[in-house]
This record gives structure tokens, C-alpha cells and sequence, in this order.
């Protein structure tokens, strides 16, 4: 039944009191009614409905929590035990272009608020598992999602475009426009601690832009992992800013000399500020043309020291070793506190969001699925919509794994994700019950404590410059065995404080 609250909004018709009670099973424990009443306060019932905000809402997640099923299936699903008063009431499922209206009607704010309120839903944890070196280990990383092949679409997202695929709407182009998302994710739990996303293509549209919307849900008390491809002065010094402490991994021809060497193989290193040495590279280079007498500027340029940790790791394999060089910097200096060691493997940890990121793209929404909606704003919706089941998907499996004190990742979302869309008409009766029916199911059958393993980047097109399924003779998955190796140093070398003086100018002698 609809709360007080929302009825004194508006008028709803008594086939919209029935359908009130649809629901997402026992993902209403974390995206309650009066929640949902909350962030569709805005949208007003003006006239009698038969299709309420309310329903709205629960619609768009179930579109995401039965994404293999077309509109009319997902509202079956949503009402079911509901039949007998829909049925009195003389409804009927409406066709597809009603069910889009209400979207419409509903639109991306309501659901983008509603991601911010289950956000905190799921606790980081303080055990082992969730925090290295006593701080909880977060990691922020960015995915693109696929949406609609629709002139609209193409001309908010853009389109993505390789080499040998030039972007935009020519011959060659990617066949679907993107989104780009960036997320924050607490490695423990693979829970969102939030989100952001736009456009694949345009103007301060890459991941680094993204991030920047994320610095707020950054504070003290978290080791934020990142890949090299996130780091960039400002980000760092900004992320820093927050008083959470950094782990990123930055690209090996990053210039970063020894300032002090540490004794556990680690050492410190100063990074100037780009901008400045650059203004100062262009003024020095500004009066030796005019032929100043003044001499190069050699004073201090702002920078900031970072503990620079890096080490080669070496994977074992039945088809061989591979070996692969890493170089970190980090925030934390103290090397009694955060051994080099530590935070080398710790950084393993970065791996929770890919995980995630397959949980949301390939088990919840489906491989090769797209965003159904058509227009640049129900395909926003639709995302938020996908994150929050993702979310109270997670929510689930740590309550599950918190009695028995187990680590999530011993459970399984796939089997989380199928428990809870079993339990439709059980959380309608009794939340309790629900529950109770989907802990037991989800704990029933653990993951394994599996052995190490790796896996080739490959993929089943032949068309892929990657090795495929079919052509590989060998096997792409192997039992891994892994040695962490950290690397000294280079040889300290005296950097003068001056810039050297320019060659004298030869004489313009005659051929």
C-alpha cells in the first residue's frame, strides 16, 4: 500500500494501490518503500494513475535484476502473488510504450539520489580481509558500458574509436555509443563506495576527470589503489588533499631519483610539479633567445616526496614463467609501519573492482547486453539503476557472511543474484522470512579456497588481434605459482643544482 505521504501528494487509482505492493523480493531490505517514497517526492501524481511513481522506480531496478526478460516479463515478475487484486481491479500489463512513459515520468534524478542513499548500506568491515597495513584498502578504476544505437545517444556519448576504428559515425567506427563510469569500490566486500560517469568521448571525459568526482568520498583511514593510467599530478596531490593514503602504480619511464634510500628496498624521491618546471623551462629558454644577461633560473621548483616501491613479479605457470616489472609510489613513508613486501602484494588487492566490474557486466546485465534505453537520459537512469541492485546485491552477501564471520568472497554473487530473484512473494509476505530463505541458500554452497591461477587475455572472435579460443593450441587457463621480487635503487647519482650552460656558439664558418 502506498505510505500516507505519498497518497496526500496525489491521487492514485485503486489498480495504483495494488500495484504499490510490487516489489524487488528481498532487495527491499536495502531499497525500502519509504525510501523510494523519498527520492520520488518530486515527481507528483497530478492526475489518477495506474501506474505510480513508486512502481516506477521498482520497474527500472527490475529491469536490472531480470535484464534477460522484455518489459511485460519484468512487471510479471514484479507482481507476482499480486494477480487476484490486479485482476478485481481490471488491470492488465501495459503495453511497452506505457511502461517507457512512466520512466520517463520517473527520470535519472530520483534513481541517482537513491544510489547516494544505499551507498553506505554495506559496513567496510574491519577484518584482515578488507584492511592492509590497518587502513581499509579502497580501489577506484573505470569500464565503459554499451548503450543504444540511437542518434541521441551517439550525440551525448560519442562513439569510440581506435586506430584501425576511427571514432564518430564514419565506416570502421565502434558499432555502439559508450558510456564511460568510473567507480570506487572497498576491496573487501567489492561494495560501491561510489560513482560517476559520462560521456565516452569528448572534453574532460577520461577516467582522471571522472576520479576528480569521487575526491569527496575519500577521507582518512583508506589506502586507495590505483592503475598507472590514473596518475597525474594534480589527482594525486588533490586525492592526497583528502587524507586518505595513496598506492598507485605510475608507468616505468616516470622520472623519479633517489633522494634517500630506505632499508627495505624501497626509497624516497622527489616529483616536481609539471607546470612549474615547464613555466620555468619556457622563461629560461625565453632570455637565452633575447640574449639575456641574467642567468638561467635554478631555484626550487614545488614538489611534493613519495616513497617509490619497486619490485618484479614473477608468475609460474605448466606453460612457463612470465615476469613483469612494477613501480609503485605511496603516501605511507614510514617503512617500519608499511614494509615494501606488504604493500608489493597489497596491491594485488586493486583486483576487487575488475572483479566487480565482471559481477555488474557479465552476471547481472548479461554479456553482450546493452542499456535498453534509447535516450541519453534513460540510459543514465538505467545505470544508476544497475548499480544500486549491484549494491544491495552486495549488501546481502555480507549480512550472509557476517554471521558465520566468513570472507564475502567466499560467497557467490551469481548465487546471491539468483536467490534473491526467488524470493518475489516471500518478501512480500514476511521481509524476515525472505531473508532468513536467501542467507541460507547463498551460504549453502561456498566458493572453494581455490589455488592461484591465471588467465591469457583472450577472447572467442578469431577477428581480435588477441588469441582466440579456437586458434590458441595451448591452454589459456593455467594453476599459477607467484614470486615477488623487490627491486633496490638505481645507482644514487649527483644531480647538479644548476642546469648545465649552453655549448659557446660556434662560428658561422663558410662551406
Amino acid at each position: 500500500m502506498l505510505a500516507d505521504g505519498a497518497m496526500s501528494r496525489g491521487r492514485v487509482s485503486r489498480r495504483g494501490r495494488v500495484l504499490a505492493g510490487a516489489g524487488i523480493g528481498v532487495l527491499a531490505w536495502v531499497v525500502p518503500p519509504g525510501l523510494v517514497d523519498e527520492v520520488v517526492a518530486g515527481c507528483r501524481e497530478r492526475r489518477l494513475r495506474s501506474l505510480p511513481s513508486r512502481f516506477g522506480v521498482y520497474f527500472v531496478l527490475g529491469l536490472c535484476l531480470f535484464s534477460y526478460l522484455p518489459y511485460g516479463q519484468v512487471v510479471r515478475e514484479l507482481t507476482a502473488g499480486l494477480e487476484a487484486g490486479l485482476a478485481a481491479a481490471g488491470w492488465q500489463v501495459p503495453a511497452s510504450t506505457a511502461l517507457t512513459g512512466v520512466r520517463r515520468r520517473v527520470g535519472e534524478g530520483p534513481l541517482e539520489s537513491l544510489f547516494g542513499r544505499v551507498c553506505p548500506a554495506v559496513p567496510p568491515g574491519r577484518e584482515e580481509w578488507s584492511h592492509l597495513c590497518g587502513l581499509l584498502a579502497v580501489a577506484w578504476d573505470g569500464t565503459t558500458v554499451d548503450v543504444q544505437d540511437t542518434a541521441a545517444n551517439a550525440a551525448a556519448f560519442g562513439r569510440p574509436g581506435t586506430r584501425r576504428k576511427p571514432a564518430g559515425g564514419g565506416p570502421g567506427g565502434a558499432a555502439f555509443p559508450q558510456l564511460r563510469m568510473v567507480a570506487l569500490v572497498a576491496c573487501g566486500t567489492r561494495a560501491l563506495l561510489g560513482a560517476a560517469f559520462g560521456p565516452a568521448r569528448g572534453k574532460d571525459t577520461g577516467e582522471r576527470h571522472l576520479a576528480g568526482s569521487l575526491l569527496g568520498r575519500l577521507g582518512p583511514g583508506m589506502l586507495v589503489l590505483a592503475d598507472r593510467n590514473f596518475y597525474g599530478y594534480p589527482l594525486w596531490n588533490a586525492a592526497a588533499g583528502t587524507g586518505a593514503d595513496l598506492l598507485w602504480r605510475v608507468k616505468s619511464s616516470m622520472r623519479l631519483p633517489v633522494i634517500r634510500e630506505l632499508p627495505d628496498g624501497s626509497w624516497l624521491a622527489r616529483v616536481s610539479d609539471p607546470r612549474a618546471v615547464r613555466a620555468r623551462t619556457v622563461r629560461n629558454g625565453t632570455r637565452r633567445r633575447r640574449g639575456s644577461r641574467l642567468p638561467p633560473d635554478t631555484g626550487a621548483v614545488p614538489g611534493i616526496t613519495v616513497r617509490v616501491i619497486e619490485f618484479t613479479l614473477t608468475v609460474t605457470t605448466a606453460a612457463g614463467a612470465r615476469t613483469e616489472r612494477y613501480r609503485l609510489i605511496t603516501t605511507l613513508a614510514d617503512w617500519r609501519a608499511c614494509p615494501a613486501a606488504d604493500l608489493a602484494a597489497g596491491y594485488a588487492w586493486r583486483w576487487a573492482i575488475e572483479t566487480g566490474f565482471a559481477e555488474f557486466k557479465t552476471w547481472l546485465r548479461g554479456p553482450g547486453r546493452r542499456l535498453r534505453g534509447k535516450t541519453p537520459d534513460l540510459a543514465r537512469q538505467e545505470l544508476w539503476a544497475y548499480l544500486i541492485i549491484y549494491q544491495a546485491i552486495r549488501a546481502l552477501i555480507a549480512r550472509a557472511a557476517a554471521g558465520p564471520g566468513l570472507d564475502p568472497d567466499r560467497i557467490s554473487f551469481t548465487a546471491a543474484l539468483r536467490a534473491a530473484r526467488r524470493t518475489i512473494t516471500t518478501a512480500r509476505t514476511s521481509m524476515t522470512a525472505a531473508l532468513a530463505q536467501a542467507e541460507a541458500e547463498i551460504t549453502a554452497t561456498l566458493n572453494p579456497l581455490r589455488q592461484a591461477r591465471t588467465c591469457v587475455r583472450a577472447v572467442k572472435k578469431t577477428r581480435s588481434p588477441y588469441p582466440s579460443r579456437n586458434t590458441r593450441p595451448a591452454p589459456i587457463a593455467h594453476h599459477a605459482a607467484y614470486t615477488l621480487t623487490i627491486t633496490p635503487p638505481p645507482a644514487t647519482t649527483q644531480t647538479p643544482a644548476h642546469q648545465p650552460k649552453q655549448p659557446p656558439r660556434q662560428p658561422r664558418n663558410p662551406p
